[in-house]
């Protein structure tokens, strides 16, 4: 057990996660006094908790509202059950629904971004959008969740010294339970786009652990204008050492030197074995 939790903690410590994590997830919600900022564009603050009340004023995504209370009033959006909160924006109070909200605001210079989540039959999606101080119009992603629960954080850098790239966002599943996958996926701005770059993979369970992680310029291990794609995975003996069973383990590493070309990844560290990269 001792040696699990070390192989956790060095996934966790692999990914890309100097930033603060902050959980979101389904159950995510706002309480009174909270400052939160609208996903949606256009968003009708209401009169009241209903869709059919009449409409105070027309708000921009990105807008900040304060949060007054959470209504005992849902309206199923988008696949999920949402409470209406009451709101206030400038000197205007009323009621937003709350899949309008961000479930949080991350900021890097001139570029915000916003997350909330969508789900059909019983996937889940995560909606990303980017909104920058030189466009009106904002960028976005839908993808896949591929944790093992409803938790994840958005960690938001700048280009990390990569050409051609202006941010890095890094979405990383917060698992709950050992084996759970705590990896993520990657999006790259470039300025025309919000491009979804790869889905990496962390685990660790009693007797496995696997890794994926990337290393940009600026990272400790970066190499300038180059991509570090580091996969790992081992076994090891449940047995501690002084019992009956030799205490083992063995591993694997693969590492790839990749660029960004043509807005995708060259080679396609996913393919590696299958195309005879050497």
């Amino acid at each position: 057990m001792k040696r699990l939790l070390l192989i956790i903690l060095l996934l966790f410590s692999n990914s890309i996660n100097a930033q603060e994590c902050e959980y979101l997830g389904l159950d995510k919600g706002f309480e009174n006094g909270d400052r939160a900022y609208l996903f949606g564009d256009n968003v009708k603050l209401r009169k009241g908790p209903s869709s059919e009340s009449e409409t105070l004023d027309t708000l921009k995504i990105g807008s900040r509202i304060d949060i007054i209370k959470k209504s005992l009033n849902t309206l199923n959006f988008k696949g999920i059950d949402s409470p209406w909160y009451k709101v206030s924006y400038k000197d205007e109070v009323g009621y937003v629904l709350g899949g309008l909200i961000s479930l949080t605001e991350v900021k890097n210079k001139n570029v915000r971004c916003l997350v909330n989540l969508e789900k059909t039959d019983s996937t889940l999606y995560i909606l990303t959008r980017l909104l920058s101080s030189d466009r009106e119009s904002y960028f976005e992603n839908k993808s896949v969740f591929l944790g093992d629960n409803n938790g994840f954080c958005l960690k938001l850098f700048d280009n990390k010294g990569l050409q051609g790239i202006s941010n890095i966002l890094f979405i990383n599943y917060l698992p709950e339970s050992c084996g759970a996958n705590s990896g993520g996926y990657y999006l790259f701005y470039d300025n025309k786009k919000l491009h979804k770059v790869i889905d990496v993979t962390s685990s660790g369970d009693v007797g496995l652990w696997r890794s994926e992680n990337l290393y940009f310029p600026k990272d400790s291990l970066g190499i300038e204008n180059k991509i570090i794609y580091i996969k790992e995975e081992g076994e090891y003996s449940e047995s501690e050492i002084g019992e009956s069973e030799p205490d083992w383990e063995k591993s694997s590493k693969i590492k790839l030197k990749l660029e960004w070309i043509d807005d995708g990844l060259k080679p396609d560290p996913k393919t590696f074995g299958n195309n005879g990269y050497k």
